[in-house]
């Protein structure tokens, strides 16, 4: 085997090891944030059960397969503030799948909800592995989930599209929001 193979074998499991675990959010308690702070609003859709999604920059974190089950989420962190990017998905031990490319790379404001899209994953494992993954807006379904799941911090925080492309829904329904 060619050494420098080797050496990535060796090397990527030890890097994203280094990344903090986290958790999404459970209570709808805007918290006191750091003022170089924000909160990430990451959908997950998948297929199939994946082990953690890494993301690197200001901070590099693993979001884990409490928050990444089969079917359809949204992921709500707080995070410090600054440039992003969805680095890697680790399905299970052995198989991930690392992105490249500028669709991947989004902001965190400080003191406002990043919402960057929603992050589709489909795999399959039949005859030979194959697997889509794509970054999506589905901004209306984001603000539902705030809706229902964080009306608190909704009402306190403005939501802004990070992801790639732009987004006049998003300010349009804040408008809505506050009158």
């Amino acid at each position: 085997m060619n050494k420098s193979i080797l050496f990535i074998f060796i090397l990527l499991p030890l890097i994203s090891s280094c990344a903090q675990k986290v958790q999404s959010l459970k209570q709808d308690v805007d918290l006191a944030l750091e003022p170089d702070a924000g909160y990430l609003l990451i959908g997950v859709q998948t297929n199939l059960p994946l082990d953690s999604i890494l993301i690197t920059g200001e901070k590099r974190i693993r979001l884990t397969s409490d928050d990444l089950r089969s079917g359809s989420q949204f992921i709500l962190i707080d995070l410090p503030s600054g440039e992003y990017d969805i680095d890697q998905i680790k399905i299970d031990s052995w198989l991930r799948t690392i992105l490249k490319g500028d669709v991947w790379k989004f902001n965190v404001s400080p003191g406002v909800i990043s919402y960057v899209g929603n992050l589709d994953f489909s795999g399959s494992y039949y005859f030979g592995s194959s697997v889509n993954v794509k970054l999506e807006n589905r901004s209306s379904s984001a603000i539902s989930f705030l809706e229902q799941k964080f009306p608190s911090i909704l009402l306190n925080r403005t939501v802004i599209y990070q992801g790639p492309g732009k987004d006049p829904f998003l300010e349009y329904v804040q408008k809505e929001l506050l009158k």
